[in-house]
C-alpha cells in the first residue's frame, strides 16, 4: 500500500487500529473467563448482556423432537447444560461498518438450566444444539429450488429447518462414524426423514462437481477460528456459484479483515522488518495475499481503508485467498 496521508485522515486510521485492538480485547475476555452469574456486573462493563426466554429455544421443533444418548468407537450423542446465568454467545457477531468496524457480540444467558444435545469426539464437542447454533442456522435458511446440497453433517439442524420445502436434500460428510450416527440415532426422529439422502464424500470434491444452479449450505467448521481455512478453500471452488451461503460468514470475514488491518499497521508504521514470502500458517498466507493484491493501493484518505474493510468487498476477494 501507499499512503499519502493528512493529519486529520491518519488520526481516522489510528481510531480504526484502536477500535481493532479493542475487539480484540473483548473477544479474549470472552474466550477466558468463565461467566456466572457472580460475574455479570464485570461482563457488562466489556460487553452488552441479554437475558434470554428459554421458551424460545425449548419450543423448538428440532429440539422437542431429537432426544439420544449413544457411544460408539469414541463418539457419542450426549446431553451437556448451560447453568443458569452462565453467559453465551448466542447469535453471530455483527459489525458496525460506520463505526470503524466495531464488533458487537451478542452475548445472553438463561436464568434456569438448558440441556442442549451434542456430537462429541473423544470428549471433546463438535457440534451442538446452542442457542448460537438455533439462531444462526435460522437466519441462513432461506427460500431455495427444489432441491437442496449441506456439506457437513452435524447434528443435521440446518436440513430439518428446510426439509418441509424440498424435495430431496443431499448431505455431504466425510466421517462415517458421524454419518452412522446421524442415521441410527437422529434420522429416524425427524420429518420427511425420506427427503434425506447422506453421501460419504470428501466436500470439496463433491463441490467442484456441483450444478452452478444449486443451491448449497456449507458448515464444515466448528467456529471462525478452524473454519477460516474451509471457508477460503470452498470461496474459491464455489465462486461462481450465486446460491451458496456459509455459516457464521460474518464472524468468518471478521476473522479476514483482522488479518488486513494488521497488514495495513505493518505498512502505514513499518513496526518491524515483514518478508511477505515466508509463510508459516494460513494468516500469514492471507496476509502476503493481501501485501501482493494492494501493493500499489493508494490511501489518500479514510474512506480509501473503509472501502476495502467492508464485508461485501472481501467476500469478493476471500475466492482469491487461498
Amino acid at each position: 500500500m501507499r499512503f499519502f496521508l493528512n493529519k486529520t485522515e491518519q488520526e481516522k486510521i489510528n481510531r480504526l487500529l484502536e477500535t481493532s485492538d479493542y475487539n480484540d480485547e473483548v473477544a479474549t475476555f470472552l474466550n477466558h473467563n468463565v461467566i456466572n452469574e457472580n460475574f455479570i456486573d464485570e461482563f457488562t462493563k466489556v460487553c452488552e448482556i441479554k437475558k434470554l426466554d428459554i421458551n424460545d429455544y425449548l419450543s423448538d421443533h428440532y429440539y422437542q423432537s431429537v432426544h439420544s444418548n449413544t457411544k460408539s468407537k469414541g463418539y457419542e450423542l450426549k446431553i451437556e447444560h448451560y447453568r443458569p446465568y452462565q453467559c453465551f454467545l448466542y447469535d453471530d457477531i455483527t459489525v458496525d461498518e460506520d463505526d470503524y468496524f466495531l464488533i458487537k457480540n451478542h452475548v445472553g444467558y438463561f436464568t434456569s438450566d438448558y440441556p442442549y444435545l451434542t456430537i462429541q469426539k473423544d470428549h471433546i464437542i463438535w457440534m451442538s444444539l446452542i442457542p448460537h447454533e438455533i439462531n444462526t442456522m435460522k437466519k441462513a435458511a432461506h427460500s431455495i429450488s427444489k432441491q437442496l446440497y449441506v456439506l457437513g453433517l452435524g447434528l443435521g439442524y440446518y436440513p430439518s429447518l428446510l426439509s418441509a420445502q424440498v424435495d430431496k436434500i443431499t448431505i455431504i460428510e466425510k466421517d462415517p462414524m458421524v454419518i452412522a450416527l446421524f442415521k441410527q440415532n437422529i434420522l429416524p426422529q425427524l420429518d420427511y426423514k425420506e427427503k434425506y439422502e447422506i453421501v460419504q464424500a470428501d466436500a470439496y470434491k463433491y463441490a467442484h462437481a456441483l450444478n452452478i444452479n444449486t443451491d448449497v449450505f456449507c458448515d464444515l467448521w466448528h467456529n471462525e477460528h478452524d473454519g477460516l481455512e474451509p471457508y477460503l478453500k470452498l470461496k474459491k471452488i464455489l465462486k461462481n456459484h450465486p446460491h451458496v451461503h456459509y455459516w457464521i460468514e460474518e464472524s468468518l470475514i471478521a476473522a479476514i479483515r483482522h488479518l488486513l488491518i494488521n497488514l495495513i499497521e505493518e505498512e502505514l508504521y513499518h513496526t518491524g522488518e515483514f518478508n511477505y514470502q515466508n509463510e508459516k500458517s494460513l494468516e500469514d498466507h492471507i496476509i502476503n495475499q493481501f501485501h501482493h493484491h494492494f501493493l500499489n493501493y493508494e490511501v489518500k484518505t479514510y474512506d480509501d481503508i473503509k472501502k476495502i474493510l467492508q464485508t461485501k468487498y472481501l467476500k469478493d476477494l476471500a475466492s482469491e485467498l487461498y
